[in-house]
Formats: structure tokens, C-alpha cells, sequence
């Protein structure tokens, strides 16, 4: 692996203390085996992932740094965020949705999809 080391995953999703009603088993069940409208959701975080942890093992810097490719990933950060608001499934799309925001804040952009 490069010096960038930082690597995207939607597992290491910040979870929030308290499980009333077992619902971080369901989310981390719907995470890692979708079904229904979970698929597409956990398909697009995942290939948005992907591309930001390529880019950074392949040019050796994330993919916020790169002005020619970063604010096309931020917009489809900002999409997926905006696909939350559809039918999920068993995810927390809170959880998504602050995964996202910490995601893109890591690449230098703020909820908004601006530089910081």
C-alpha cells in the first residue's frame, strides 16, 4: 500500500452508543447482506468507496486532492446522500449519511461539497 493510507469502508461507519431494538444488528445485516432497495444503496456507497481507495493507492494522495476528479466524487457522495431520503431497507441511514459527511470532510470538503 502507498503512503495514503487511508482506506474507505461502509463497515467502519461510526456507530452511536445504545442498540434499543437490536437495530445496529439489522443495519450491519443489511450492510453485509442486502436485499430489496438495501442492494442498490450499499452497491453505490461501496463503489464510491472503492474509487476514492484506487485513486489513492494508485496516485499516492486521496481523491479530495485531485481537482480534476475530487468534485466529481464529492457529487456523487452528495447524491448518494440525497438517495437516503428513498426507501432503505433495515439500514440507518443516519448512519450513512454521517458516514458520508466524515467521509468527505477526511477528502477536505464540507457537507456541501465545498473545500474546507
Amino acid at each position: 500500500m502507498t503512503s495514503h493510507t487511508k482506506r474507505y469502508s461502509l463497515l467502519s461507519a461510526r456507530m452511536p452508543k445504545g442498540n434499543m431494538n437490536q437495530w445496529q444488528e439489522r443495519h450491519t445485516l443489511a450492510v453485509r447482506a442486502p436485499a430489496g432497495p438495501e442492494g442498490p444503496i450499499v452497491g453505490l456507497l461501496d463503489a464510491w468507496c472503492q474509487y476514492a481507495n484506487h485513486h489513492a493507492a494508485r496516485y499516492d494522495s486521496g481523491i479530495g486532492a485531485d481537482y480534476v476528479l475530487g468534485p466529481g466524487w464529492v457529487q456523487i457522495g452528495l447524491g448518494i446522500r440525497t438517495l437516503l431520503n428513498g426507501e432503505s431497507g433495515r439500514l440507518d441511514c443516519g448512519i450513512l449519511d454521517g458516514f458520508i459527511l466524515d467521509t468527505l470532510k477526511a477528502e477536505g470538503y464540507d457537507e456541501n461539497g465545498d473545500r474546507l
